[in-house]
């Protein structure tokens, strides 16, 4: 049993315990957000690989093995990555509950379309003006799109009021 040193602060005894506490609080107050947006951002990457692997599989497998246009095959891969990203940006990443999951998910989709357009015209530019390879193309465009999903995730499909 450890026995915690007293300290008299204007002829008050407080223990450090009691000194720090307020100390404490402030610490996370400031601490804790960051801390949280760092440790939500390293789960976004690492449960974010999941929808990133569906939707590169996907695209190569329309796009390669059907032979489907890229835009249609893009079309198909985020769709299909958008609905498994949700599930796991709101169960894994941000640990998310609420009663608004449809509304949540509208949201999410909206942002998602914003994204992909940037990652369609990203596509477009390097593929048709540019003439660079389809995965040169589309590794780019998924590093903007990933990182504005994941802010836009943050700050407003999964923010806590």
């Amino acid at each position: 049993m450890s026995k915690e040193k007293s300290v008299t602060v204007d002829n008050t005894e407080e223990t450090v315990t009691e000194i720090l506490e307020p100390t404490a609080e402030l610490d996370k107050q400031i601490v804790s957000p960051v801390k949280e947006t760092r440790n939500q951002a390293i789960r976004y990457i690492l449960w974010g690989l999941i929808g990133v692997a569906i939707n590169f599989a996907v695209f190569y497998v329309t796009y390669q093995v059907f032979s489907m246009e890229y835009l249609i095959a893009n079309g198909i891969a985020w769709v299909i990555a958008v609905q498994v990203s949700f599930w796991v940006d709101r169960w894994k990443v941000f640990d998310h509950h609420s009663n608004h999951v449809y509304r949540e998910m509208g949201k999410f989709y909206g942002t998602r379309i914003v994204t992909y357009v940037v990652e369609a015209v990203i596509l477009w530019l390097l593929l048709s003006v540019l003439g660079t390879s389809a995965v040169l193309a589309k590794i780019l465009g998924q590093v903007g799109a990933i990182t504005g999903n994941f802010f836009f995730s943050k700050l407003y499909v999964f923010r806590n009021k």
